[in-house]
């Protein structure tokens, strides 16, 4: 599993064809429930042609019928893909949702392209879709030519809104839309397709937005993301000159480079998830404190401020939901007068032995784990209400993402299926974003930085200085110094 843009998948010449959810104007319902801050901060802020999804080759043959009942039944299941917006006069934004009943899947088949066709087609496809209009998710399929690679099966691919989608939903899509393709093949009646007892994210929405009105500017989690973003209110950058701010319109439209890396094996992970549960922390915190340590080593870094990303599914309805279900922790990470992780001993050979400190590697996981619980509890608040309240018009600038993939139905069968989830082109100089996903196949980090010589040397610094570190972990052989 990987997280990348789709020009880095491997898309097959073939039939194209768009998959679009419809519903009749009247059948939209005035619907009470109140937008989420974070909702309404993204309608005011999102930019055009930014979404998220997933692609995947579905094993088996290519029945259009079924797959339109699979892609109903996804739809009928989640409430957030059958809701929108409308503006109240001018003042404000109002949602309203369509039934299940309401919803048709439209098909139009574009036609057959070859393998660059289908590259530059289907990112506009999937592009179509924003905060303000609905669908506000769409999907496409590719039919590979007959006798070529991967003939017997198929891709599909959705694009969707931020407003309806995070990344565990991107995640959940892959066994769902392939179960569903299988159990409509088998001609289970779509009652029974669309059955499934979940959570509503309109109504976490509605719940999201009571408890932030309930923050004071004056309060406690206001104060502390003031705090930690200093007297200018300004979010922090990695520290090195390889972010900065756009110094024209021309660098601000520049394309962001965009990379995906595998750090670890299976066994060099686990070794260093068993270290840190042993320390009474968690794998997020050993894989933050070896990144930690790479930016010391290569960088001089000694502190490290970012956003850390973490999920709000708190309640159990909603944790097979679609819907964005996301809030933001400030995490300031001090490593001063922690040694290196690595260090040079001598093996009796003519080059020293790169090896674990013990030692040095307890003390900054225990460090990453105090530093991520103690802002932990502002993750439930709205950021974007607490921006209000404070005064912040600054957005994240260096955000460090963990995501443990393996317990997510389906998840051993990625692999297989090619599954992989996806992000919209970004643009500018001023953001550095790292994704680390712990997989069944290891451990791997999406980056995306300012497609400058500065910061792509940086990144492959940072990068070979991680997986030097891992290196010393798991089957290899763990050596460790002796303190």
């Amino acid at each position: 599993m990987e997280y990348t843009e789709l020009s880095a998948y491997d898309l097959p010449a073939g039939t194209v064809t768009s998959w679009t959810p419809r519903a009749d104007a009247g059948r939209w319902q005035q619907d009470p429930r109140d937008l989420s801050p974070g909702h309404e901060a993204h309608l005011r802020d999102s930019e055009p042609g930014s979404w998220i999804g997933s692609v995947l080759r579905v094993p088996g043959p290519y029945e259009p019928e079924p797959l339109r009942r699979a892609i109903h039944a996804w739809v009928s299941r989640h409430e957030v893909l059958r809701t929108t917006v409308t503006q109240d006069d001018g003042s404000g934004w109002r949602r309203v949702t369509a039934p299940a009943e309401a919803v048709t899947i439209r098909d139009l088949v574009v036609g057959d392209l070859t393998a660059a066709q289908v590259g530059a087609l289907l990112p506009s496809l999937l592009a179509d879709v924003s905060p303000t209009a609905w669908p506000h998710c769409v999907m496409a399929s590719v039919l590979p030519e007959p006798g070529s690679p991967g003939d017997d099966g198929f891709v599909l691919a959705f694009g969707a809104d931020h407003s309806v989608m995070d990344a565990y939903s991107q995640l959940l899509w892959f066994e769902e839309i392939v179960s569903l393709y299988d159990a409509a093949r088998r001609g289970v009646p779509d009652a029974e397709l669309r059955a499934l007892e979940v959570g509503s994210h309109v109504d976490f929405s509605a719940e999201d937005r009571k408890l932030a009105m309930t923050l004071a500017a004056d309060g406690e989690p206001v104060r502390r993301w003031l705090d930690f973003l200093g007297p200018d209110a300004a979010f922090p950058r990695y520290g090195t000159g390889i972010t900065r701010p756009a110094a024209d319109a021309a660098e601000a439209a520049r394309p962001q480079a965009s990379r995906s890396y595998w750090l670890a094996t299976v066994d060099q992970t686990d070794d260093l998830s068993a270290r840190s549960r042993a320390r009474g922390a968690s794998a997020q915190s050993g894989v933050l404190a070896a990144f930690a340590h790479a930016a010391r080593r290569v960088h001089g870094l000694d502190r490290l401020r970012f956003v850390l990303p973490m999920h709000t599914r708190y309640a159990p309805q909603h944790a097979a939901a679609v819907g964005w279900y996301v809030g933001l922790c400030p995490v300031d990470l001090d490593l001063s007068g922690v040694d290196p992780v690595l260090r040079d001993v001598d093996a009796g050979q003519d080059d020293p032995a790169r090896v674990v400190d013990g030692n040095a590697l307890a003390d900054a996981i225990e460090r990453v784990h105090a530093a991520v619980s103690a802002s932990k509890p502002l993750v439930r608040y709205s950021f974007a209400r607490i921006a209000e309240l404070g005064g912040i018009t600054d957005g994240p600038h260096f955000a460090v993402s963990y995501v443990d993939t393996r317990f997510v139905p389906g998840a051993e069968r990625w692999s297989t299926w090619a599954a992989r989830t996806l992000r919209s082109p970004a643009y500018g100089t001023d953001e550095l974003y790292l994704w680390f996903l712990r997989t069944h196949d290891g451990l791997n980090v999406s980056t995306r930085y300012p497609d400058t010589p500065e910061a792509h040397a940086a990144m492959d610094a940072l990068v070979e200085e991680l997986r030097t570190c891992f290196r010393a972990f798991g089957s290899a052989g763990l050596r460790e110094a002796v303190a």
